[in-house]
């Protein structure tokens, strides 16, 4: 025992993986501690509701996770430079500039609320306009998150993953007794409140001497353009989905959908951990010419067990999964859980298969993601009769994803050998 204690302390991806591991779990027993109670409280329909917008989040969230994976990588680059002057300057510019993004978002935002509420048959369209105040505060949020993983703090990042998920659940659940608007107006509360404790261990960047950071329009458009494009694909394909079916299926089979994608989704969620020490790791790796493919081998290895392991749970005790966590009113969902946990385990490699490329410059890797959620949508589009219709669509495409991605990292990685 000892020796394996030693073992992972003195490996940078282990260690760290251990740290985001245990605060992510802490902050996924919240999460679905939350949609627990919310599904229970709102019923179906309502919880279908709920999921929606929550998806409609996780999709106009794609420029956040875009701005905190392309900073993650900058800061990265000052911890391996020990530059936290520039590192100053870098937070200090782009805070700058969001603030300017924002104003004049909000009010495009605004003139769409009608639309968007029509094609998700919303009962509260202004929900909506909660949804954004979340999105705003949430890219702030990601500025402060991506210090903390480029200088890889991963203790404090799994603090404050904690941290913010106790306040959404302790907020936003007994507001959901006045309903789905209600659920958001406290989710966003929640949210500004973490957004502010943020700063407190960042106070090592503010204290440093501002120096300018190297970083010209050029760099920035040449690594940010395909990063964003290939997070878009991402968060598309395992959130357009639950969109597409609110908008096709009836309200009821909208809900048991909801269901299984929040209970799917642990897979996800659980090996996000080795994914978010991951990045930083080979980005640092990268800049310094140091080798990256064992600890990458490690990475996939701790995906794939904690995948299979969760989809092999839900194959055999589906109902009673179902059963424990939403309650007698889902339990038409016990005979998907299992295909849709395929589904996720098959997105959850794929998913590191493209960070990797992304971390260590091989941006092409956009195309792929690309490819795979506009054919998603388009089957689902035509395929939409039954909840098994739409999962037999998203495992078939993220199948093709997955190997997709597989090879162009293993001709990206050969390519390397050559030119070096």
């Amino acid at each position: 025992m000892h020796k394996l204690l030693t073992k992972i302390t003195s490996n940078t991806l282990m260690r760290g993986s251990a740290i985001v591991f245990v605060g992510s779990m802490i902050s996924n027993i919240g999460s679905y501690l939350y949609h627990l109670f919310a599904g229970r409280i709102l019923g179906p329909v309502g919880y279908g509701e709920l999921s929606s917008l929550i998806s409609l989040l996780y999709i106009f969230g794609v420029p956040m996770v875009v701005l905190q994976t392309v900073l993650t990588k900058y800061f990265s680059e000052c911890k391996a430079g020990n530059a936290r002057g520039e590192a100053k300057d870098l937070y200090f510019r782009m805070v700058k500039i969001l603030v300017k993004i924002t104003c004049i978002s909000c009010i495009v935002f605004i003139m769409l609320i009608p639309l968007l509420g029509s094609f998700l048959n919303l009962t509260t369209p202004r929900s909506l306009l909660w949804i954004f105040l979340i999105f705003v505060v949430s890219i702030f949020t990601a500025v402060n998150l991506s210090v903390l993983q480029g200088f890889q703090l991963f203790l404090w990042v799994s603090v404050f993953s904690s941290v913010g998920m106790f306040l959404k659940l302790s907020i936003s659940t007994p507001l959901a007794w006045f309903g789905v608007e209600w659920t958001m107006i406290g989710t966003g509360l929640a949210a500004f409140i973490t957004l502010g404790l943020l700063y407190f261990p960042m106070r090592f960047i503010f204290t440093a001497a501002r120096k300018p950071f190297p970083l010209t329009k050029k760099s920035l458009i040449l690594f940010s353009i395909p990063t964003f494009i290939s997070l878009l694909g991402l968060t598309s394909l395992y959130s357009m989905d639950i969109v597409l079916v609110r908008h096709f299926l009836t309200p009821q089979e909208a809900g048991l959908y909801s269901a299984i994608a929040t209970l799917g989704k642990v897979i996800f969620y659980a090996s996000s951990a080795i994914v978010t020490v991951l990045f930083p790791v080979l980005s640092e790796r990268s800049v310094k010419k140091e080798p990256i493919g064992k600890i990458f081998v490690v990475a996939l290895g701790l995906v794939c067990a904690i995948s299979i392991g969760i989809t092999f749970i839900y194959f055999i005790k589906p109902a009673l999964v179902i059963h424990l966590l939403f309650g007698s009113s889902y339990s038409g969902a016990a005979l998907y859980l299992g295909y849709f946990a395929s589904f996720i385990s098959l997105y959850s490699l794929g998913n590191v298969f493209v960070l990797a490329c992304l971390a260590i410059n091989r941006l092409s890797i956009w195309f792929i993601t690309v490819c795979a959620a506009i054919t998603q949508i388009v089957f689902i589009s035509f395929f939409h009769h039954s909840i098994m219709e739409v999962i037999s669509v998203n495992i078939g495409v993220t199948f093709l994803f997955a190997v997709s991605a597989f090879l162009y990292y293993m001709y990206s990685k050969t390519s390397s050998i050559q030119s070096a």
